[in-house]
């Protein structure tokens, strides 16, 4: 799978922004998830899909950070544009539910922590 990423040695609260061109898929996870995904294994991330424009995540604790923007699948590549920035700590900001969020995830405006196989 073709994919980009960008990594920050991130605190809790602080916020990271990632601006898109277009809907995609965008996972925030931790340097040891990361490996784990680098290797196509079982890895946890919180993140989703998400329609073009900007997706926040609200970094949960101290650690370095991961943020992944993936190309389509292996299948379906698509071209896809993405600028990565971490922002200061902001009480007003909510992490972006991902589209493809379960309906009682995130009620309160986070997002969820998915385990997957890929």
């Amino acid at each position: 799978m073709r994919y980009l990423y960008k990594q920050f040695q991130a605190k809790k609260k602080q916020v990271l922004e990632v601006d898109l061109d277009r809907s995609t898929r965008v996972k925030f996870m931790t340097a040891q998830e990361y490996r784990r995904y680098e290797r196509a294994r079982t890895h946890t991330f919180f993140g989703g899909s998400f329609e073009a424009g900007q997706v926040r995540f609200v970094v949960p604790f101290d650690s370095v950070w991961t943020a992944v923007v993936e190309k389509g699948t292996h299948a379906g590549p698509i071209e896809v544009n993405a600028a990565c920035r971490l922002l200061p700590p902001d009480p007003d900001v909510r992490s972006t539910r991902p589209l493809d969020a379960p309906l009682l995830a995130g009620s309160h405006g986070e997002d969820s922590e998915v385990e997957t196989g890929e």
